[in-house]
């Protein structure tokens, strides 16, 4: 029997808007979890989305509605502070660019996490 491989996890980062991006396929490897936490960690350059269990605290996360769910293909979040701390790492950023991330499924710690060095810009509107 052939194994299949894993679908690429990405998210998408638009710095002028504040918005993240996640596609629906990577929250339903998760579990689909009801509120998930957006985390940065700046000694090893990582960020990370943390799936809360029900019986978790909620504070300082972000509420995921059945509503949200019925998006095609991807939901989105709004975090100032999520994206200010994102662009202390990392010096180069432009912000109007927006940019994807490649990340990996942690299932022992029920998170996604994604390396900084994964940063790819994607194409300004209007440019081919």
């Amino acid at each position: 029997m052939i194994a299949t491989a894993m679908p690429p996890i990405t998210i998408a980062i638009d710095l002028k808007k504040s918005r993240i991006r996640i596609h629906k396929s990577l929250l339903h490897m998760m579990g689909d979890p009801k509120h998930i936490q957006l985390l940065v960690n700046p000694n090893n350059k990582y960020v990370a989305i943390r799936a809360l269990k029900p019986n978790e605290p909620h504070e300082n996360s972000e509420r995921i509605r059945p509503i949200d769910m019925m998006a095609e293909n991807s939901i989105e979040f709004y975090s100032k502070y999520f994206i200010q701390k994102l662009c202390e790492l990392v010096d180069e950023l432009d912000t109007d660019y927006s940019y994807r991330l490649m990340g990996t499924i942690v299932p022992t710690h029920n998170m996604a996490v994604f390396s900084l060095d994964t940063l790819t810009p994607i194409e300004k509107e209007g440019e081919n």
